[in-house]
């Protein structure tokens, strides 16, 4: 017994499978920049779009943290929010904190396909 698929049928099937896949390759980023920057990114960098606020240390006691911006053409500063204490850090800086609980933010609105890249690190 031979079964034929119309013709139409596979194209459209066909097509509904390439247009599905860019949904599934890219989940939870708002663009393809942010998709290939957080690809290329390594564990202890943090990378930075439009308003972004993360926390990137959370212990039960204070801990000694080095935080670095890596160089770029933006000249908006990471603004560093640490217990309770707040600092500025320049785009190709590092900076030495010792803290609990620290969030990370740029100072103003980024503009779009820009982004800051982060660099913390926990000394002890």
């Amino acid at each position: 017994m031979c079964m034929s698929i119309p013709k139409k049928s596979i194209l459209a099937a066909f097509l509904a499978a390439v247009f599905a896949v860019p949904a599934f390759a890219q989940p939870g980023t708002g663009s393809y920049l942010e998709y290939r920057a957080q690809m290329q990114s390594d564990p202890d960098e943090y990378l930075f779009f439009d308003n972004d606020r993360k926390q990137v240390v959370s212990y039960n006691r204070d801990r000694i943290v080095r935080v670095c911006a890596a160089e770029s053409p933006l000249v908006t500063p990471i603004s560093i929010e640490f217990d309770d204490n707040m600092a500025m850090l320049a785009p190709g800086d590092c900076m030495r904190i010792e803290a609990m609980q620290v969030f990370l933010e740029p100072a103003e609105m980024l503009e779009p396909n820009t982004f800051l890249r982060v660099e913390v690190e926990t000394l002890n």
